[in-house]
């Protein structure tokens, strides 16, 4: 289409017709009220009058509509154009139109709206000018009968964003809701269009409930699917497409949230919220922007599905607490806690809940709490929230209370609000275990919290005693705690107590009823004032009694709360401070000063720094005291006073202004402070002085001792546990200065606390809140290392002196003991040690858990303590000997003869043998644990312990294996470390080699065996002239045993035995001028017999280390004989020799090869040595003998083969200063080989494998050196000799690269003398040898110089090699000559004459029936493919049909499958590699021949005459048409060829079946590539020789041919379809006659007509031309066809003729020629036969399925027929019909009864 022609195309488009009256007429005809017809033809005025009506209708219902009648219905309408109007007019018109619209839209399904918006289409067209917004206001309405109404008028051309609708256009069908949610899903432009849509209804205000709900449903919808399209494809897309939605969306969402009047709109937006947040991966940001316009748009219509879609979105943000804007508008919902208990049974809400909870916690601080305080105590007993989220709401709410700590400008009113809540909820049965949980999981300090609340929050941790009946006390209530019942419980309490101090007794019940009091009264300073002034107190009397001073001192040293321990401090600060009289000396204070400094919390240090500052400032202390005056000196302690070291008035004003004050500002920080600081000023040592200088240095060592004394004695004294426990804390590290005091005061005060029942202590620990354990272990810590009292009590604990009932105790006395143990001095250490030890081995028949505990924990501490040299010797000196053991050791030969030292013991009582051995066993475990290298000293107990388990073994009948084990690795470190260190001041002859190879001789563990060979290699490097006499028997051992073994440590014991004991042995038979080898024979047979058993990682690593150990030069060649020798069977080891022998230089390796031919040239002397010591040949016969030296010579030639062996030497080479020695060691390996040779001339095994070895010495020799070898060798007489020669030469050829000229140049000109050699040569092997030879450097370097192939090609080719009559001679000639025809090409020419006749002669030899030659059959075969391959033009027709020939018998002789490969290798490159004219010629000559042969034969010939015609082009086949249709015409007669000839093998029906598919597909590829011109007369001349050139007489022969015919005309019909179908007129009267004629039972003519009735009912099938149409060709074979039906084979008419018959019928579809065959099967179904009535049947079957109504266009004819064949006399023929009746009846729809009445 031209420019200009698409121009006017869219000008067309665009047209509005004005000049077409028809169109103009058409476009007035769209009417949504009436017919086309009837709506053309009404005028403006009466349409107008119709819709004016409506509209007055819709203004009644809503006076919106009034508007419009100024407008769209004025009576100025009716003249208005569009088309007239300005484009701003029309804009203005739009705008009213889409008002409307938007108005009318919720109702539309009223008659009056319909009307009403008929006008503005009829006036306006607006379903073509408006024709979106027409659509979008219609859409909600498209199940309706409406919608269709409106596609019906809408313009055949839609926009992109509506072509959905056109399937529905053009079929004015409704489009189902799925349709429309998927174009919104799948095209923007529609989703957006919708959504502008819904927001201008919006806006407007014309938005109706249905029109929303449609457009929240589809959005949904389509926005579910968007988000599942967008989840397929790589993240970075899926996210991709994810935030293009969300931009689409979410303006969409902002705008339609803000029409809070619109409750369905902002419920739509609901849930489309709903699925966009469950689907879509949006960050937190997005989601709070969302929550805010959500929560923001709430109404009361809309508050739960704003709570619920809040709570959906709350579910999917990371964070829980909800954004402060969120909490703020949906926390002015009044009961909103009520609203989440009820919507908690639809949808999750409590994250919602949890999230609000959390952000309201977070605004507490700022905003009034009210409301605030009870939402959150709401929502948390509501119980919808689950444990961790109640959890979390507590956590923030305490995490508050910390965060005023640091407010100060937090209300008051807001502080007192929140800590009642925490009280409430403490209190709270459903809550309660939460919060205190959460103050535990959380380390919440629970005493800061109090004090910031300014209250208690939790009860006393000491509850109150119940009364003794025996006191006066009256008992108060103190659970209330409201104000007035203090006033009430102060006034019942009592005015007096016996008690004169509070320290005096640790159990007090007016104590502990006034501390209950005292705790309620904290949290109002009035009432604590109130309480410092009862009487009961005595305050008047402070300094005068200890008992108001010890109230609060027992307040604040108790675990009460902080603000109580607090209040307390200040109270007595306040006392101290507030007095006007003069004080006593109050120094009783100062350690319970120090307790309150140490307090966990600040509060209350800064209570106890204030209390010791008034301590000071009120004179309370003073250097100025009279000691006789001290406070309290006599009762603070009741009766226990006076056991308190009391300080001087200086002293302790020291004490007090010097290490305490000054040092309170460091104390209320730091906790440790004060503990450290007072320690450090008593500790007189150099180390606290370097720590705290200026405190040390201010206190006299006298002040020291005094006050560590008077510390010492409170901690004693006191009844407070904690307290005691925080001054043994500063006591216990003071060194020498605390020595005294604490001998004389703590270690009793210890001493009784270890001796209290455990019932007891752990009741005092619990009351003061402290663990048994941690008390324990401050109390025993008080055991010093310099004083034996303590190391005494520590061991009395340790055996249950001391209360061994409390097992705890025990426990920390044992790592007291662990932890002080490296500063004990020696002889503590070993009493210690050996206590420990008996306790380790408790013999007590009867054993308790204390004591099973009290053991283990001993033999811990034994384990971990280091143990020194002086403990180990006492342990091994307190086991019992077991037997008494001469001063010295039996003379050597004495042990090494009889082991009667061993043997003679006493017997012993079998229970002391077993405490001897638990003992022992312990003993050697903590020497082997102590790390034995460093106890040089133990070494001679050692071994005498390994001489007594020779004893023990006796004794207790077992083999004490791991006792064994132990002392010999202890040994081992020793021995270890000694040769290290080289110093050893012992006597060396208490080393007893003897024991160890005892230990390794009759122990049947492999361990024990591993450590003393271990053992007995390192003494062999250390000490060898002790242990060399006993190394043979280890090494036989060895060899039976560990060599076997493949774990990591057994190898690593043979490899420190090989590498430490060997070379000694070498030394000291080389020191003894012995031959060597015969010396390590033994060694040598232990490794080799256990060859076979050495896992395969270890053997070469193992092998190689013990050669070079012992000296490749000397080893290696008896190791490589010895492995050959003892497995000469076996691949592993031949090639683990090979592998042993790579790992040297290839010096040693070639002279590792002359010392093996020594080995064996010994071997043939009359008198043998090395070769008897390492072969063991005296034991051996004759026979067994010339084998063993068979197989070491094999093995040598094989070893020397190795081409790894041949790149190493072959590099050396290079090297002028190797080269020199190693040719001079290969020069003698040739000469002893040569020597050997000579030796055994005569004995053919051994002879041979000498020449063998001899070609392997010459295999690594470089080729010009070789080339040069093998010439020399070729001089030799001995053929032998001259086939190693060329045999090393053509294994040399195989490896020369192509790049390596001069050695090629070498190799082409010795391919003269080896012509020479065939020449003259008489021995035919040698000729293999050098055939061989020749076609090997032919193959490779032929092309290199063709002029030297060519002349032993001749040389080859002529009598001595070809021409012998010797068959492996001509077939490696043959290969020879085929390899070299590829290499000279044309030069081969002159040898065709000669070659190729013998060549076939040699061919027909190897398949005489006397005995085939397959190999000389393959050859000849490789021979004539090369040439037709390289020389085709050279193969005239004579060598083609001879070749022919004797392939065909060669397929008839049954070889095996390689010969049938070679034969039809020849077949392919004949027929496409030889010219075309003698091809084809030689096939159609050999024809009759390959017949004859038989099937096989005739096979392959149709094969490769296929692949001719195949592989040939067009052109060729064309200009040989006249042979090849000669070869199909002898080929077609197949069948009657052997009907009347007698074959060599006869056929199958099977295989002429086969071979006429063969033909047909060869015929087939011929046709194809012939032209009509060229093929047609072929065609025609095919049914004429099939018809007519036979005899009339032979009509078998006319059948035969006529059956090949019609089977080739079936394939040809079905290949090449309508192409072909004309040819069918050459056929046509051969086929009528055919069938025409009488039926016959023949096999034959039964053949022939189901072929005739095949090739018909193809031609039918492809007949696309109506030529059998033509009544001349329908009429000829219409008769002969049906008679068919009367054919009395069933299996014809069924298989065969109806399928023909229906073929026929629809190929010739006219309804005369339907009524001629209908005419004769109607004639058939009255015949007298039954057989030929089914077939009628049958047949009318067949078409009336395949025609259908078409046939049964003639049911009328078929009636009366049918109704006679309903009752025919046959009941197969009734049956059958009654199944067509069936099928007429299916394909008609209606009974055939009626009709067959």
């Amino acid at each position: 289409m031209t420019s200009l022609q698409k121009q006017l195309a869219a000008i067309a488009v665009q047209s509005t017709h004005q000049l077409d009256l028809k169109a103009q007429k058409t476009a007035h005809g769209k009417s949504l009220l009436f017919e086309p017809k009837v709506a053309a033809s009404q005028t403006f005025d009466s349409i107008f009058q119709i819709c004016y009506e409506g509209f007055q209708e819709l203004c009644l219902l809503d006076s919106r509509f009034v508007a419009f009648s100024r407008n769209l219905f004025s009576e100025q309408s009716k003249s208005e154009e569009r088309n007239q109007m300005t484009t701003k007019e029309n804009q203005e018109l739009d705008s009213v139109i889409e008002s409307f619209l938007t108005l009318v839209s919720s109702r539309l399904l009223l008659k009056p709206a319909l009307k009403a918006v008929e006008w503005p289409i009829r006036r306006f067209r607006i379903h073509e000018y408006n024709t979106d917004f027409v659509i979008l206001t219609f859409l909600p309405y498209h199940m309706t009968p409406l919608f269709p109404t409106l596609l019906s008028i809408l313009p055949a051309q839609l926009s992109p964003t509506y072509r959905f609708l056109h399937p529905y256009t053009t079929s004015l069908a409704s489009p189902p809701r799925n349709t429309i949610v998927y174009t919104a899903t799948n095209t923007p432009t529609f989703f957006s269009a919708l959504q502008q849509y819904i927001l201008k209804s919006l806006r407007t205000g014309h938005h109706s409930s249905g029109i929303l709900s449609f457009w929240a449903s589809v959005t949904t919808q389509a926005i579910d699917g968007m988000l599942d399209s967008a989840r397929s494809g790589r993240k970075g897309i899926q996210r991709q497409r994810e935030e293009e939605l969300i931009l689409l969306i979410l303006p969409i969402l902002n705008e339609c949230l803000t029409f809070i009047n619109v409750p369905e709109a902002i419920l739509g937006c609901y849930m489309i919220t709903t699925v966009l947040v469950t689907k879509a991966n949006l960050e937190d940001k997005v989601l709070d922007a969302l929550m805010e316009a959500i929560a923001s748009s709430r109404s009361r219509e809309t508050i739960d599905g704003c709570l619920v879609c809040l709570a959906v979105i709350a579910e999917e943000r990371q964070a829980a607490r909800l954004p402060r804007a969120v909490t703020k508008c949906i926390m002015k919902h009044e009961r909103l806690v009520d609203k989440f208990v009820l919507l908690a049974d639809t949808c999750r809400i409590e994250r919602l809940g949890l999230g609000c909870a959390l952000a309201v916690i977070d605004r507490l601080e700022n905003l009034s709490p009210g409301q605030d305080i009870h939402f959150v105590e709401q929502i948390l007993e509501c119980q919808i929230l689950d444990e961790s989220q109640n959890s979390l709401i507590l956590k923030s709410l305490l995490s508050l209370v910390e965060r005023m700590e640091e407010s100060s400008d937090t209300s008051s009113k807001v502080r007192n609000d929140i800590g009642n809540l925490i009280i409430r909820l403490s209190e709270s049965p459903t809550l309660r275990e939460s919060l205190e949980r959460v103050v535990e999981e959380n380390n919440v300090n629970i005493e800061a919290l109090e004090m910031v609340l300014k209250t208690t929050l939790r009860p006393a941790k000491i509850e109150a005693s119940v009364k003794n009946e025996e006191q006066d006390v009256e008992m108060v209530d103190t659970n209330s705690s409201q104000l007035p019942s203090l006033d009430i419980i102060f006034s019942q309490l009592p005015a007096h107590t016996p008690d004169s101090s509070f320290l005096a007794a640790t159990q007090s019940p007016i104590f502990e009823n006034l501390s209950q009091v005292f705790i309620q009264a904290v949290s109002w300073d009035e009432k604590v004032n109130q309480f410092r002034n009862l009487p009961i107190l005595d305050g008047e009397h402070a300094f005068d009694r200890p008992l108001y001073f010890s109230f609060w001192i027992r307040i604040w040293c108790s675990p009460y709360p902080a603000l109580v321990r607090s209040i307390a401090l200040q109270s007595a600060s306040k006392m101290l401070g507030d007095h006007s009289s003069s004080k006593p000396d109050m120094q009783a204070l100062i350690p319970y000063i120090i307790y309150g400094l140490s307090d966990p919390s600040i509060t209350v240090r800064r209570s106890a720094a204030e209390c010791a500052i008034a301590l000071v400032q009120g004179g309370a202390v003073s250097s100025k005291h009279d000691t006789s005056r001290s406070w309290a000196s006599d009762s603070f302690y009741g009766s226990e006073t006076c056991s308190i070291n009391w300080l001087s008035a200086k002293e302790s004003s020291k004490f007090l202004s010097s290490i305490l004050v000054s040092a309170l500002e460091e104390c209320v920080l730091d906790a440790s402070h004060v503990l450290t600081a007072v320690c450090a000023a008593l500790d007189g040592s150099s180390r606290s002085k370097r720590s705290s200088p200026k405190t040390s240095s201010e206190l006299k060592p006298s002040y020291r001792s005094s006050i560590i004394a008077f510390l010492s004695s409170h901690a004693a004294t006191t009844p407070l546990l904690a307290v005691r426990l925080r001054l043994l804390s500063i006591l216990n590290p003071i060194g020498k200065a605390g020595s005294a005091s604490r001998v004389k005061l703590l270690l009793p005060a210890v001493r009784k606390w270890c001796s209290l029942p455990e019932p007891a202590a752990i009741a005092q620990c619990l009351a003061e809140n402290l663990t048994i354990t941690q008390s324990d272990r401050l109390h025993l810590a008080v055991v010093s290392k310099r004083e034996p009292e303590g190391v005494d009590l520590l061991k009395s604990i340790i055996n249950g002196s001391i209360n061994s009932e409390r097992s705890a105790m025990q426990e920390v006395a044992f790592e007291r003991l662990t932890n002080i143990w490296s500063a004990l001095k020696p002889e503590l250490q070993q009493s210690i040690a050996i206590t420990l030890l008996d306790l380790a081995l408790n013999n007590n028949e009867s054993v308790d858990d204390l004591t099973e505990s009290r053991q283990s924990r001993s033999l811990e501490t034994l384990r971990a303590v280091k143990l020194p040299s002086a403990v180990l010797i006492s342990f091994m000196e307190s086991i019992p000997s077991a037997v008494q053991m001469p001063d010295k050791p039996p003379a050597a030969k004495r042990r090494r003869t009889s082991r009667s030292e061993m043997v003679h013991v006493e017997a012993q009582d079998p229970k002391d043998v077993t405490k001897a051995l638990r003992r022992l066993t312990l003993v050697l475990e903590l020497i082997e644990a102590s790390t034995p290298g460093e106890h040089p000293q133990l070494l001679k107990g050692l071994f005498h312990i390994l001489g007594e388990l020779q004893h023990f073994k006796m004794q207790s009948g077992s083999n004490l294996v791991y006792l064994q084990s132990l002392v010999i690795g202890s040994l081992l470190s020793i021995v270890d470390k000694l040769k290290e260190t080289k110093e050893f001041t012992e006597d060396i002859s208490s080393i007893r080699a003897d024991l160890l190879v005892d230990c390794i001789r009759h122990t049947m563990s492999p361990q024990v065996q591993n450590a003393a060979l271990l053992l007995i290699s390192s003494l062999a490097s250390w000490v060898p002239e002790l242990v060399l006499h006993n190394l043979m028997p280890i090494f036989t051992f060895m060899g039976s045993t560990l060599l076997r073994q493949s774990d990591d440590y057994s190898a690593h014991v043979i490899d420190q035995t090989v590498s430490r004991v060997v070379p000694q042995l070498a030394a000291s038979l080389r020191r003894r001028n012995r031959n060597f080898v015969m010396g390590v024979a033994d060694l040598l047979l232990s490794f080799t017999a256990a060859f076979e058993h050495i896992p395969l990682h270890r053997r070469l690593g193992l092998f190689s280390q013990l050669a070079k150990t012992l000296g490749p030069e000397d080893s290696l060649f008896a190791v490589i004989a010895l492995l050959v020798d003892r497995y000469p069977s076996e691949r592993g080891s031949q090639k683990f020799c090979s592998e042993l022998i790579a790992l040297f230089d290839p010096l040693v390796t070639v002279q590792t090869a002359k010392s093996y031919l020594d080995l064996v040239g010994d071997a043939l002397q009359p008198r043998r040595t090395i070769s008897d010591a390492l072969l063991s040949l005296k034991e051996k016969n004759a026979d067994q003998v010339e084998a063993a030296l068979l197989n070491l010579l094999s093995s040598l030639a094989e070893l020397l083969n190795d081409q790894r062996l041949h790149i190493r030497i072959g590099k050396a080479l290079r090297h002028e200063t190797e080269a020199s020695a190693l040719r001079l060691v290969f020069t003698r390996a040739v000469e002893k080989t040569v020597q050997i040779s000579h030796q055994v001339k005569g004995r053919d095994g051994l002879h041979d494998a000498c020449s063998r070895v001899l070609s392997s010495l010459l295999n690594p020799l470089p080729t010009i050196d070789l080339i040069q070898s093998a010439e020399i060798l070729l001089e030799n007489p001995n053929n032998e000799v001259q086939r190693t020669a060329l045999k090393s030469v053509e294994m040399r050829v195989r490896i020369i690269k192509q790049g390596d000229d001069i050695s090629i140049a070498a190799m082409l000109a010795f391919l003269a003398r080896i012509g020479t050699i065939i020449q003259h040569s008489q021995d035919v092997a040698l000729k293999h040898t050098a055939v061989a030879c020749i076609d090997r450097i032919s193959e490779r370097f032929g092309k290199k110089d063709s002029s030297a192939i060519v002349s032993v090609a001749h040389i080859v080719a002529g009598a001595q090699c070809l021409g012998s009559s010797d068959d492996r001679l001509r077939v490696l000639s043959l290969l020879c000559l085929a390899s070299t025809v590829d290499v000279i090409s044309d030069d081969f020419i002159p040898l065709l004459p000669a070659v190729i006749p013998k060549a076939f002669s040699y061919l027909s030899q190897s398949l005489e029936p006397g005995g085939k030659k397959i190999e000389l059959h393959n050859a000849v075969y490789a021979l004539l493919c090369s040439i037709v391959e390289t020389l085709p033009f050279m193969i005239s027709g004579e060598y083609l049909e001879n070749a022919l020939k004797l392939s065909q018998r060669s397929a008839a002789a049954g070889l095996d499958h390689l010969c049938d490969e070679s034969r039809t290798l020849f077949y392919q490159q004949a027929s496409k590699l030889i010219e075309a004219k003698e091809f084809f010629g030689a096939v159609e000559r050999t024809w009759a021949e390959a017949f004859q042969t038989g099937y096989e034969a005739l096979h392959e010939q149709l094969d490769m005459l296929s692949l001719a015609i195949n592989s040939r082009p067009k052109s060729i086949i064309l200009k040989n048409t006249q042979v090849l249709f000669s070869i199909f015409e002898k080929a077609f007669d197949l069948r009657r060829n052997l009907d009347v000839q007698e074959t060599e093998e006869p056929y199958e029906e099977s295989e002429v079946e086969g071979l006429e598919g063969f033909i047909n597909e060869a015929a087939i590829s011929m046709t194809l590539k012939l032209n009509d011109a060229a093929f047609r007369p072929f065609f025609s001349r095919l049914v004429e020789w099939a018809s007519k050139t036979l005899p009339k007489r032979d009509l078998r022969g006319k059948t035969l041919r006529s059956t090949t015919l019609y089977l080739f005309l079936g394939t040809f019909f079905d290949r090449l379809k309508s192409i072909v179908t004309s040819y069918s007129s050459y056929i046509l009267q051969n086929a009528a006659d055919i069938l025409d004629a009488v039926p016959s039972t023949d096999d034959a003519d039964l053949r022939l007509v189901k072929a005739v009735l095949g090739s018909l009912a193809k031609s039918f099938e492809h007949d696309q031309d109506d030529f059998w149409q033509a009544p001349s060709h329908f009429n000829t074979i219409l008769a002969p066809l049906m008679k068919q039906l009367t054919n009395p084979s069933t299996l014809i008419v069924t298989d065969n003729a109806i399928p023909t018959i229906t073929e026929l019928a629809a190929s010739a579809a006219s309804a005369e020629h339907h009524k001629e065959m209908n005419a004769v099967m109607l004639k058939y179904m009255r015949s007298d036969d039954v057989h030929t009535r089914l077939a009628a049947v049958k047949c009318e079957q067949s078409l009336t399925e395949r025609l259908g109504e078409e046939w049964l266009g003639l049911l009328p004819e078929m009636l009366p027929f049918i109704s006679e064949l309903q009752e025919d006399d046959d009941e197969v023929v009734e049956r059958e019909t009654q199944r067509w009746i069936a099928m007429i009846e299916e394909i008609l729809g209606e009974s055939l009864d009626p009709m067959l009445q």
